[in-house]
């Protein structure tokens, strides 16, 4: 595919680093020449260094046999130039981020598909939603959804007394309807487990597999279980905010303290939220924190759009004896720290945003694409078409390569956790984990055998995608 990325900020670096490494050809619009010298001495792309937003640069990138246009700038109008330009020259798939809600929302005088944009996205909104689910869920480091809601993905950190340390994967008294398809340990080390692995404590284990059981598991992973009713939100950027209306808006019961060290920002917050209490002060300063009693969390999420801050603001949670912490990591560099830091949950709003593009990029049929925080690995949702190579044949005899697992299908409504002998059928609905240098292989097994990465294909591809 040829697609062109707008915009060379984290977004846009992180899209274009993933696209290059699967072997697609993108080119780089960024006006800035500090940002496009680091896409030209890191990367395998090409780079023009000018404005998104004009036709003639649009056209020096190629624009008449573009794929994609993916305008991710920082400036929403510009973004939406882009789009609108790409749509003259017929280009099948725009994708737009967008910040402000007056230009997408239920408000907004002209709708995204008038505006020449085929999906709209948020990173802060996603990142926001990530949190939440981590705050329903906080014995899990992650927490991922896939066929609406009958399949959960979990990473948790082991605890030092639980049951499952110690076996083999083969003998682990695990419920018949979760698997364990990953396991990380604490130098970074990613595996994709067979039946004779041993988890040890302090390893990350990825358990997938029916929502309802999950959900009763981390009693074999902890002895003991979090309860989260008092959050304090360190930052009022756009995650703190629009983290403290989802959770104005639960149906379980929080009670929510935002710190914001700007006036204004605390001005414009407290006229937007209803529920919470917003509090002016820098989060990161031991004084305040222990004015506002940060003792009293549950759990606290340091999203004040500096890594740095957030290390600092976690780190003085923890002497605290806050049991969850939460953070937005900026820099995937900044993600080792974290680890040795002992923080497991860490966000990446970059990376959410590269996730929900990258799956328009597959010739498979993708329902849903799930990059890990540490980016060890890949999780796919697809819907196995009748051509596909590993149709009617056994999982055993598929031949799939090591470091790919299908963990879950969902059939007639029903979910199976797949053994060797289960028979892979047409439209199948399968939970697929790889590690990153095999999930560029999944074509060759799950693709339509008649897959042409036309522009008719990728107009027919998005429909599928908007259906869903």
């Amino acid at each position: 595919m040829h697609i062109i990325i707008v915009g060379g900020g984290g977004v846009g670096y992180e899209l274009a680093r993933n696209l290059s490494e699967k072997a697609q050809d993108v080119v780089v619009i960024e006006k800035n020449e500090i940002k496009a010298r680091r896409f030209k001495e890191a990367l395998d792309v090409m780079v023009i260094e000018d404005n998104g937003a004009n036709a003639t640069v649009l056209e020096q990138a190629n624009i008449k046999n573009a794929d994609m246009m993916i305008a991710v700038t920082q400036v929403d109008e510009v973004n939406i130039i882009a789009c609108m330009l790409a749509k003259q020259y017929d280009v099948p798939i725009t994708v737009c981020r967008i910040r402000n809600s007056g230009y997408a929302g239920d408000t907004s005088v002209l709708t995204p598909k008038q505006l020449g944009i085929d999906i709209v996205i948020n990173p802060e909104r996603v990142a926001a939603m990530e949190i939440s689910k981590m705050l329903h869920y906080p014995d899990a480091a992650e927490v991922e959804y896939f066929n609406r809601g009958k399949v959960m993905m979990l990473g948790v950190v082991v605890g030092s007394e639980a049951d499952i340390t110690g076996i083999r994967l083969c003998d682990l008294p695990l419920n018949p309807d979760a698997i364990i398809v990953g396991i990380s340990d604490h130098t970074g080390k990613f595996i994709v487990p067979g039946g004779s692995d041993i988890v040890h404590p302090g390893n990350k284990v990825y358990l997938l597999g029916k929502s309802r059981t999950l959900k009763d598991i981390s009693s074999m992973l902890h002895h003991e279980k979090t309860r989260v009713n008092q959050v304090s939100i360190l930052g009022g950027g756009m995650i703190g905010r629009q983290l403290a209306r989802l959770l104005e808006d639960s149906k379980q019961s929080f009670t929510v303290k935002l710190i914001e060290k700007s006036e204004e920002r605390c001005e414009e917050l407290c006229r937007e939220l209803d529920k919470t209490l917003v509090i002016q002060g820098d989060a990161t300063e031991i004084a305040m924190l222990k004015e506002e009693d940060t003792d009293w969390a549950d759990a606290v999420i340091a999203a004040t759009g500096d890594d740095r801050n957030n290390i600092v603001a976690a780190l003085l949670a923890r002497q605290f004896g806050v049991k969850k912490i939460i953070c937005e990591v900026m820099k995937p560099q900044y993600v080792p720290v974290y680890n040795a830091l002992g923080i497991d949950s860490v966000i990446n709003p970059r990376l959410l945003a590269a996730a929900q593009i990258l799956r328009l990029t597959r010739k498979e049929d993708i329902v849903a694409f799930s990059i890990l925080q540490d980016e060890k690995a890949e999780v796919i949702e697809i819907i196995l078409p009748e051509s596909a190579k590993v149709v009617n044949i056994k999982i055993a005899a598929a031949n799939l390569p090591r470091g790919m697992l299908i963990g879950s299908i969902v059939r007639n409504e029903e979910v199976i956790i797949p053994n060797g002998n289960t028979l892979l059928l047409p439209d199948d609905h399968l939970v697929i984990f790889a590690i990153p240098s095999v999930s560029a292989k999944l074509d060759r097994y799950f693709a339509p055998a008649s897959a042409k990465e036309d522009r008719e294909y990728l107009r027919n591809k998005l429909i599928h995608i908007e259906e869903d």
